[in-house]
């Protein structure tokens, strides 16, 4: 299998400045989701645990089936059911991190692509040979994987190319 070098060309945009700034700053994707913009509020925020409804709306945001969204963050569909009907309607802290996990390498892919969903989206799907052939969605399920993420978005925003 021979690898695809893709070139990233920023698309024009219809959108007013400030509207593109909160697009490519994931601002409105945490507004959209109703978690933190402000990082100690964000820590707070996954002590107590997430609500159960973030699950639906980050497998829209990232236009994936909830089951794949699930596997990723490691909550069994039993377990999310269970959450979704006790008194709270939270998420674990532990499993509120890893779904932080997830939405912020959506943000993250997001910045990468200068705000365009469709590529951050498809960039988390498409194999990485700095990744070792895996796609960034298959790492986020491990804060060791999360962090390979992370350092690939950073050496591509600097044009650093692996």
């Amino acid at each position: 299998m021979t690898a695809q070098v893709r070139l990233f060309k920023p698309r024009q945009s219809s959108l007013r400045p400030a509207d593109e700034l909160a697009a490519s700053d994931g601002r409105a994707l945490f507004r959209r989701l109703g978690l933190a913009e402000d990082r100690v509020e964000l820590v707070s925020q996954v002590h107590q645990g997430f609500p159960v409804n973030i699950v639906e709306k980050l497998a829209g945001e990232l236009q994936l089936p909830q089951q794949a969204l699930l596997k990723v963050v490691r909550i069994a569909p039993a377990t999310l059911g269970r959450r979704r009907k006790s008194l709270s309607g939270l998420l674990s802290p532990e499993e509120s991190d890893r779904v932080y996990r997830l939405a912020e390498a959506y943000r993250n892919s997001l910045q990468l692509f200068e705000g365009d969903a469709d590529s951050a989206r498809r960039w988390l799907v498409e194999p990485a040979k700095a990744l070792g052939g895996a796609t960034p969605l298959q790492l986020l399920d491990t804060e060791a994987g999360a962090g390979q993420v992370r350092d690939l978005v950073g050496r591509l925003e600097h044009g650093v190319y692996s």
